[in-house]
């Protein structure tokens, strides 16, 4: 058991509650949250194209930067972690950023801009950035211009990703949950402990907002453009951390380092690549919204919100364990990298590809199916209700008019 210098605490109690305080944090704050949202008709209102049926607040980025900095604050008192200060003053105005496009609206091309510069200050600032392929393709460190591009590119990626798949209730919450935990043991298993710190405050800051997201009726909160790049921002630290260069390659995440994120983040990854280059076919702009989004399919096709964002999840987990069942019978590199892009595609545009196309060519067998599906949902209904009446009916939190609809 390792000791924390001049603290009768371990590490591991430590790790704990870096994910316990914003937990416990969340409800209390979240509430307040909303109360003044809706005061202020900070609200996301339905339209054709979004699936609520009623205006929900989008302040979910302003609950999880605060929290999240309180947790931070907190467990510095106890382990140094200042190294998180470039990162989370880029958060600060990426999520300010997020929060005008929620409220007055920004056109796509200032928020590229923006990404690009955030990307830029943690490339010099902070020194996230992808300095090696690990093997992939190239041996050795990349040039600095090379190494500059990779990092703008695929941060763009990890920022725009998160965004897109934000559509239904829940699933950007939990993928970040499930990124954020692998990635933590990951770092412990590095002895990155600022990093696992970090990931476990995240994961616990989404975890508890997760459950006011999917199941709370008064207290209902969306994400917005200010948490998902927040989520966004969170991927892209985790997956080029300051001191990736020191790994040893002796645990099988780092042999194939590359694939193994592709594998993590897939779900939001593939779902994106693929509504992007459908968009191009068509002669639309890849950032204009639409509903090509495999979990619109999904929704339109009988499953609830939870039930299509728990259905993404196992593909997500499903993507994992081949990725670690190529990786593990030890083939080549690069083989093993076009083997998770296979995989991914299967696992996500195969099951676009036969629903829309039983729509259109047998819609009798497409009615079947979401009858089914609908079942299912059903079959989760009763477990939604009780979890909305515990978090809905607690007495602290109980608000002044915080039931008043938006």
């Amino acid at each position: 058991m390792i000791h924390l210098p001049n603290y009768p605490m371990s590490i591991e109690t430590l790790y704990c509650l870096a994910a316990l305080i914003p937990m416990l944090i969340m409800p209390v704050m979240l509430p307040s949250v909303v109360l003044m949202a809706v005061r202020k008709r900070m609200t996301d209102a339905p339209n054709e194209r979004k699936l609520q049926e009623q205006p929900v607040v989008v302040m979910g980025g302003t609950v999880v930067i605060v929290v999240m900095c309180i947790a931070l604050v907190i467990i510095n008192l106890f382990y140094p972690i200042t190294e998180f200060f470039a990162g989370l003053c880029v958060m600060v105005i990426l999520y300010v950023i997020g929060l005008l496009d929620d409220t007055i609206g920004m056109p796509w091309y200032i928020k590229l801009v923006v990404q690009t510069g955030a990307i830029l200050l943690l490339f010099f600032g902070g020194d996230n950035a992808v300095h090696s392929l690990f093997g992939l393709f190239v041996d050795g460190p990349l040039p600095e211009w090379l190494s500059c591009l990779l990092t703008v590119l695929i941060g763009l990626i990890l920022l725009n990703a998160v965004n897109f798949i934000d559509g239904i209730d829940g699933l950007a919450s939990s993928l970040a949950v499930l990124s954020g935990l692998v990635m933590a043991f990951w770092s412990i298993r590095h002895g990155f402990v600022s990093y696992a710190l970090f990931s476990f405050i995240f994961s616990g800051s989404l975890l508890s907002f997760f459950f006011f997201n999917v199941f709370s009726k008064k207290y209902k909160m969306y994400l917005g453009d200010s948490g998902s790049m927040l989520i966004g921002l969170f991927v892209f630290i985790t997956v080029c951390p300051a001191p990736l260069n020191t790994i040893t390659f002796d645990f099988l995440a780092d042999r194939y380092f590359v694939s193994f994120t592709l594998a993590l983040f897939s779900a939001m990854i593939f779902d994106m690549v693929r509504v992007v280059i459908s968009r191009i076919i068509r002669g639309k702009s890849p950032f204009l919204p639409d509903r090509l989004h495999l979990h619109h399919i999904y929704v339109d096709h009988g499953m609830s919100h939870l039930v299509a964002t728990l259905v993404i999840l196992s593909s997500n987990g499903l993507t994992i364990l081949l990725w670690y069942l190529t990786a593990a019978s030890g083939i080549n590199i690069e083989l093993q990298f076009f083997a998770v892009i296979l995989s991914g595609m299967i696992v996500y545009w195969l099951p676009y590809y036969f629903i829309n196309r039983g729509k259109i060519k047998n819609p009798q067998s497409y009615d079947r199916h979401t009858e089914m599906w609908e079942r299912v949902s059903q079959f989760f209904v009763p477990m939604s209700d009780y979890i909305s009446g515990v978090l809905d009916n607690l007495k602290f939190f109980r608000l002044p008019h915080s039931n008043r609809k938006p």
